[in-house]
């Protein structure tokens, strides 16, 4: 998009290589979490009309669902909290169903729809990426306007914006034209929805979500929120709310309600937001006071590099200030090259020792046998760990990197276990 009231729409690839189907600009993409950026918007909707306070205490305003028990106070649980991922709501999401079956809302945030149910589970205040949350809101949205969330949606906000190609509803067309997802091996995934629509389950064009994207900015298109928001209420949106960590603070300086903020070289204001699933990646940016963005919609599980890519491209084309997605894609591999040199050290040194005659096969000599105790249990205790635990939390946001990680990781454990088994020979030599 050049200034926001242009919207340049490029696509390219397939939207099913199986069937042939290439990606065209009316394409639909599942685009998951920027869902949450539009439940923001449905959410201060309600705010502006005096409906409910951003700091009221969640429970106040539902009227069909009773809150389960919890060591931690519901009072605490205000819709700022919950938009912006800092009312101690568990991590982690639903499991999804195939598209006719249709998981009930309320189960799910009781806790019976295979997720934790939605109740805070740490003390509120500090950042915690939760889907229950969102799925809280959804209810919130319902009982507070008496209708359905998706309904709602529609009205004030996709309606008003002219987002014709968005949709919560699964049709037999959009089956067909739906763009099809696919693991990090190319495999295709089977399409399929959770039990909550706020937190993830939006598809849209390339070209709805822009001019969603386009709504929160300073440009001549018309007021900044469309008249569907107040300026100030954007505005609100826009400020950051709590602290991010982990992945999430690689790409932002905090968390607003449902859209990550970061603040620039030049002091300008960049916010973002972007979704993953099994088997796609969705990201939009935008500098909301000079009009500028990027939206970008992919189906694979491989698409994070490119997507990093992409942005930069972006920034250095429009003469914008680098943004931290785009330096983080200078160190995103990092770590493998520093393990891919670790591992070929290892391997030169065990191989000199070997030929120059300095180390010998003596696994159980006495040599240095506490401190090669030390470092193999080190060794075996971090490539443990990484099998785990740290592959899965690395592959949630970046499938391929974990790979490269995973064989890096194991090329040096392995060499290192076969070098304590190669020990010196000569004690006094330097190490």
């Amino acid at each position: 998009m050049n200034n926001i009231t242009y919207i340049a729409n490029y696509c390219y690839g397939s939207a099913d290589p199986a069937e042939g189907r290439p990606a065209t600009e009316d394409t639909q993409f599942r685009v998951e979490s920027i869902t949450k950026s539009l439940t923001a918007w449905a959410v201060l909707k309600l705010v502006e009309q005096d409906e409910i306070g951003l700091d009221d205490p969640v429970g106040q305003h539902l009227t069909s669902w009773d809150p389960p028990d919890t060591e931690y106070s519901w009072e605490e649980v205000t819709p700022r909290r919950l938009l912006s991922h800092s009312a101690g709501m568990p991590a982690g999401g639903y499991e999804t169903v195939p598209l006719d079956e249709e998981p009930p809302l309320r189960e799910a945030l009781s806790g019976n729809a295979d997720g934790p149910a939605a109740r805070p589970t740490s003390e509120p205040g500090e950042f915690r990426y939760s889907n229950p949350g969102y799925a809280l809101l959804e209810l919130l949205v319902e009982d507070v306007s008496g209708r359905d969330f998706a309904a709602y949606v529609d009205d004030v906000l996709l309606d008003p914006l002219e987002m014709d190609g968005v949709t919560f509803v699964v049709t037999e067309r959009l089956r067909s034209e739906l763009a099809t997802e696919h693991f990090v091996d190319g495999t295709p995934v089977t399409a399929s929805h959770g039990p909550s629509n706020a937190h993830g389950e939006l598809y849209a064009t390339a070209e709805d979500i822009a001019r969603f994207v386009a709504a929160g900015t300073e440009t001549s298109g018309g007021p900044v929120g469309r008249s569907v928001l107040a300026p100030e209420n954007v505005a609100e949106i826009y400020t950051p709310t709590v602290e991010t960590t982990g992945f999430y603070s690689l790409a932002s300086d905090g968390a607003g309600l449902e859209h990550f903020v970061e603040t620039l070289s030049d002091g300008a204001r960049a916010v973002m937001n972007g979704g993953q699933g099994a088997g796609s990646w969705s990201w939009f940016h935008a500098i909301p006071e000079t009009g500028d963005g990027i939206v970008i919609l992919t189906n694979s599980e491989r698409s994070v590099q490119l997507i990093a890519d992409v942005v930069k491209a972006w920034t250095d084309r429009r003469g914008l200030p680098a943004v931290s997605l785009a330096r983080a894609r200078r160190w995103i591999r990092l770590p493998v090259w520093v393990l891919v040199g670790v591992a070929a050290g290892l391997a030169l040194r065990l191989g000199y020792g070997v030929v120059a005659g300095t180390r010998t096969f003596a696994p159980l000599s006495d040599r240095d046998r506490t401190t090669r105790a030390v470092i193999g249990g080190f060794a075996v205790l971090t490539f443990g760990l990484w099998w785990t635990i740290g592959r899965e939390t690395i592959a949630f946001f970046l499938p391929v990197i974990a790979e490269w990680l995973g064989l890096a990781l194991s090329a040096v454990v392995a060499l290192l276990l076969v070098t304590l088994l190669f020990p010196k020979t000569d004690r006094n030599e330097p190490t």
